[in-house]
């Protein structure tokens, strides 16, 4: 299995895997991401919306879209690659390519898996993994997102995110999830007064202790869906001094223990 952490590059991957069906809530991903099932399936909820994903497809997820998931073992196994791209990426590829072609019109978080989108997602994942040079894994991305926007199947994608004051405070916790951020710390990295940040974000409907919790736990829910480390040490890792306030805090978050995801 693939150590799976949040890095500012443009590509990052992963393998998910679970000897178990378990049930989440309130998943989120903080940046674009591609994922493809390679054993089982995987049920997506979202907005009243129900999909089920098998290995015959490719899930597009965009950028801060809670989703209830439901991973479901075959054989006793779950396991599905997930490809994080960052945002600038896919800028560059709307600014390059989105001219050339009709606009996209799948609108679905599952798109069809093609003989070449296949092969050209097998070559990304190959590329990545193999860490080549940067301009040839994103070579290779711009390849895998041009099948999709061919097809029409990039969509979902193409969503315009927007850099709010929130989403600015999530980049800089992604760097340090386990760091003890206070609103002075995120307030000077952003060139902000404190009370402007808290006055901002209140805004936002969002408090700087709700982004660093929400950070928190999408880390540690990556960290135990792809590594084999104790729950304690991710718990660490993840800013919690406490297991069983992680557990509980997890619990609360996802609907499920900890030890139910693996």
């Amino acid at each position: 299995m693939q150590e799976l952490h949040f890095q500012h590059k443009n590509l990052t991957t992963a393998e998910v895997y679970s000897s178990r069906l378990h049930h989440l809530h309130r998943v989120k991903l903080f940046s674009p991401a591609i994922c493809r099932i390679t054993q089982g399936s995987k049920i997506i909820i979202q907005d009243g919306n129900r999909l089920v994903a098998t290995p015959d497809e490719l899930i597009i997820i965009p950028a801060n879209t809670e989703l209830e998931i439901v991973n479901q073992p075959a054989q006793g196994v779950f396991r599905s690659d997930l490809l994080l791209l960052c945002a600038e990426l896919l800028t560059a590829f709307k600014a390059q390519y989105i001219q050339d072609f009709p606009q996209a019109r799948h609108t679905s978080l599952c798109a069809p898996m093609s003989s070449g989108l296949s092969f050209m997602w097998q070559n990304l994942l190959s590329a990545v993994r193999h860490d080549l040079p940067a301009q040839l894994q994103e070579h290779q991305a711009m390849g895998l997102l041009l099948a999709l926007h061919h097809d029409g199947l990039a969509g979902p994608l193409l969503i315009e995110r927007r850099f709010n004051l929130a989403e600015q405070v999530r980049q800089i916790i992604m760097l340090s999830p386990a760091k003890p951020w206070t609103a002075q710390d995120i307030a000077r990295h952003l060139s902000l007064g404190t009370s402007t940040l808290r006055r901002r974000l209140q805004q936002e409907s969002l408090s700087y202790r709700q982004i660093i919790e929400e950070v928190r736990m999408s880390y540690a829910l990556g960290q135990l869906q792809t590594t084999a480390l104790p729950i304690g040490e991710i718990a660490s890792r993840s800013g919690y001094l406490s297991s069983s306030r992680f557990t509980a805090r997890f619990r609360q978050h996802y609907g499920c223990l900890p030890k139910n995801v693996r």
